[in-house]
């Protein structure tokens, strides 16, 4: 925990873990050198090359390198994918750039959910945060939040898997932080 001199309140940063992506990476880059072997294979058709070869290349290729190139740039700017306040919880979203806020006041719950074999950490909002977030958001932004709500029960997850922290923890963390600040 690290206490800050600002506020002197406590903050939990949660990481990601190093080796977890790492081992990611090199499962990608090995499922794009099986893509050039299909390439290299004078007996296979086209249809395969292409699909096979050239398509897991640029598919397993390009995600290894972008999970590599976010992993060493996270790692070298210190940058927790979450922050745990007192009164709220902020997320990284890796492709914006920025964190988003989740105060406590707007939640009833925190809960660790599956889907297939992902655990997240749905967070459950009250009646009146949740109306005004479904309607001040943009109509894509609705639908996925529409789509989630079916899916999983909640309108936003995060992720609670290849962390610093077992994601069981984090969702009894975040809910004993909620309920101290209720």
């Amino acid at each position: 925990m690290i206490e800050t001199e600002q506020t002197k309140m406590t903050e939990i940063r949660i990481y990601q873990c190093l080796w977890k992506n790492m081992l990611l990476v090199v499962l990608c880059f090995t499922l794009a050198a099986g893509g050039y072997q299909t390439i290299q294979n004078m007996h296979a058709g086209w249809v395969t090359k292409v699909f096979g070869g050239w398509l897991g290349i640029l598919f397993f290729g390009g995600g290894g390198l972008f999970l590599f190139l976010q992993t060493l740039y996270n790692r070298i700017r210190h940058i927790p994918l979450l922050i745990i306040h007192e009164d709220r919880v902020d997320f990284y979203s890796p492709l914006k750039g920025t964190y988003h806020t989740i105060h406590f006041a707007d939640v009833k719950r925190f809960r660790l959910i599956r889907i297939y074999s992902t655990k997240l950490i749905a967070v459950d909002y009250k009646a009146k945060p949740l109306t005004h977030k479904l309607k001040t958001s943009p109509g894509l932004v609705q639908r996925v939040m529409a789509f989630n709500l079916k899916v999983a029960g909640s309108i936003e997850s995060f992720p609670a898997y290849n962390l610093t922290m077992k994601g069981k923890e984090i969702c009894e963390l975040l809910n004993g932080r909620l309920n101290k600040s209720a």
